[in-house]
């Protein structure tokens, strides 16, 4: 029974895998079982057995490949003490995942027309797991002038303010690249700046790279 649930484990993993592939490089639109099977290099029917249909697919496409990089960044921030250290550290994980799985963007991006459900749920997900280190922050009195209920729409802020960045200074056709450094040094005195953070706390391991005249 375990071997056979091991087997099961792999195979599901499999597709989700190779659904991700897929949808990375063509689309939800044109990801159709038939693509997602020959990617997986299993049979149309396989698939069937472990989700109802191409949407069932869809909806669980998203969480797969999303909580796999939340907990890369969760991992890359585990030892950070502060709020400025984990608001540094995790930028830095965000876009090396992303870097590295540039088919997420793409599978976020949609999810939100083809598979609302998951597209929310996910949000939720990646907000509270950021409205929760903000709130080890406040406790800890490194956030000053909010009351602890503002907390979750801050952390929707810096969400959609990292999203837009990333559009505008990483996204390069099907590759995701680094942030340049000078966006990086504005976002995080944005952040220290809103937040009450002292500047040299949140900009310690990074380099300014404006120009001083």
């Amino acid at each position: 029974m375990a071997k056979r649930a091991e087997k099961a484990q792999a195979n599901r993993q499999a597709i989700l895998d190779a659904a991700a592939v897929v949808v990375g490089r063509h689309g939800y639109g044109k990801a159709s079982i038939a693509r997602i099977a020959e990617e997986a290099g299993v049979a149309h029917g396989l698939i069937y057995l472990y989700f109802k249909n191409q949407q069932d697919l869809f909806d669980q496409l998203l969480p797969h490949v999303g909580e796999a990089m939340l907990r890369y960044i969760a991992q890359a921030t585990l030892d950070a003490q502060t709020l400025a250290d984990r608001e540094r550290e995790g930028l830095e994980a965000n876009f090396a995942y992303l870097r590295e799985h540039p088919a997420l963007h793409r599978i976020l991006n949609e999810a939100a027309f083809f598979a609302p459900e998951a597209h929310q749920q996910y949000l939720r997900r990646m907000a509270g797991g950021y409205t929760r280190s903000l709130q080890r922050g406040w406790s800890a009195g490194e956030i000053d002038g909010y009351d602890e209920s503002e907390l979750e729409v801050l952390a929707y802020m810096i969400i959609g303010a990292r999203e837009y960045l990333l559009e505008r200074y990483a996204v390069s056709g099907s590759r995701i690249e680094d942030l340049p450094a000078h966006v990086k040094t504005t976002y995080l005195r944005v952040v220290a700046r809103s937040l009450g953070i002292d500047e040299e706390k949140i900009m310690s391991g990074t380099q300014d790279t404006r120009q001083t005249g």
